[in-house]
């Protein structure tokens, strides 16, 4: 049986909304409120606390007081959907030992953009459609965040209690993760696995009341986590550790990134490897990233298709791609606001065929190609990123990206 446990600090309609599509949604569970010193009382709480004890000790409390063989740490500002706690089921029988979804609210790998929905129903189906799309894909992680967490019993009887003096929360989750992985066992994402989280609601109705300071708060217990975990922990939440990780800038150019090897066939650039893109030193399933800025257009469309192909055979699994290219339908618009000759010297010569370049331009893409045609080389979670992206050389409006992963 799953023992769903939801700590609530007031906010009685979100949580009467989060309970609901749990009923809605899943099949054969127990479900412990532990109502924090809320005013009124939650009506249906299964253990009361006169006062706000903390998450993490509420945690605990429902734990010891649950009856099921998996746990799973429920916030009450979080909306599930049809399937959610089988697809994260899934993930502990396949050797996972503690599993999470993605969200639309959530800082680093499992927040996602699953679609525009304004009701439930539109949830479910935009649910729906993020499943389908990215069915069976688990990411392994170092952790996972805390807002739906689920993993059997036995790994709470193994590591002991969350953190209480981590008061009201803040990374407690982290902390058990990384205690987890310390202790050899491994954490997944599932990708497949959607639900809507509205995110910091507690934490805002008590900075409003001045019950803490939100900043303040979050600074002690991250300095707390530092001193065990380290000062970058929150960076850590990739399983393959930037240290150790093989990320590649191809036709860098005269741009580099930093934390890659920045790669060009051109040794008058300067990279720190000289090599052709579509030959690399690496073995099949050895790279953590690529990057792939504006060289993709320089490729003939079948070239471009098997070129993806090879990068995605050099990445890990859960490795990620992200190009960029020009964006056709933007230079259309263009040229059409001044639909001359010389704007179209201009266009071609500058952003379409490039001759102002050793290396010319052979195709060109939109942003929807692009995509179709990352998807048809096999890479799934496919994102468009806005043109200021970090990694881009230059915030110009006429170049579309999309980053995907590798299943």
């Amino acid at each position: 049986m799953l023992s769903i446990i939801i700590p609530i600090f007031n906010q009685q309609i979100m949580t009467e909304q989060c309970i609901e599509s749990i009923k809605d949604n899943t099949e054969d569970y127990e479900l412990i409120i532990v109502d924090n010193g809320s005013d009124p009382v939650f009506e249906k709480n299964t253990i009361r606390n006169t006062e706000n004890l903390g998450f993490p000790k509420a945690v605990n409390q429902g734990i010891r007081a649950s009856r099921g063989d998996i746990i799973c740490l429920l916030n009450n500002d979080t909306v599930v959907t049809p399937g959610w706690a089988e697809g994260l089921k899934k993930r502990l029988d396949d050797g996972y030992s503690i599993a999470g979804p993605m969200t639309n609210y959530v800082a680093g790998c499992q927040r996602a953009v699953a679609g525009v929905y304004e009701d439930e129903v539109g949830l479910n189906h935009a649910a729906a459609e993020w499943s389908e799309t990215h069915h069976g894909i688990t990411q392994e992680v170092n952790f996972v965040i805390g807002f739906c967490l689920m993993f059997k019993k036995p790994l709470y009887d193994e590591l002991g209690d969350f953190d209480e003096s981590m008061w009201p929360c803040s990374g407690e989750e982290i902390d058990f993760c990384l205690s987890a992985r310390k202790a050899g066992h491994h954490i997944g994402i599932a990708q497949d696995v959607y639900i809507h989280h509205y995110g910091s609601q507690t934490f805002g109705d008590m900075q409003s009341a001045g019950v803490l300071d939100y900043k303040e708060t979050c600074r002690k217990c991250d300095a707390h986590l530092a001193e065990k975990w380290g000062d970058n922990f929150w960076q850590k939440q990739d399983w393959v550790s930037k240290e150790s990780a093989i990320r590649l800038n191809l036709g860098c150019g005269n741009y580099p990134l930093k934390g890659f090897t920045n790669v060009d066939k051109y040794e008058n650039v300067h990279p720190d490897l000289v090599s052709n893109a579509l030959g690399l030193p690496y073995e099949s399933e050895t790279v953590t990233e690529i990057y792939c800025g504006h060289m993709l257009e320089h490729l003939t469309l079948e070239e471009g298709r098997k070129a993806l192909r090879y990068w995605k055979s050099l990445l890990i699994p859960g490795g990620k791609i992200t190009v960029t290219v020009p964006d056709f339908d933007y230079l259309v618009k263009l040229y059409l606001e001044d639909p001359t000759p010389e704007n179209l010297i201009k266009l071609n010569e500058e952003t379409i065929y490039s001759y102002c370049q050793e290396s010319h331009h052979q195709y060109c893409y939109s942003g929807d190609l692009l995509k179709k045609v990352m998807a048809s080389a096999g890479f799934v979670s496919l994102e468009k990123l806005p043109v200021d992206h970090e990694y881009f050389a230059n915030p110009v409006l006429w170049q579309v990206a999309y980053s995907g992963r590798k299943a």
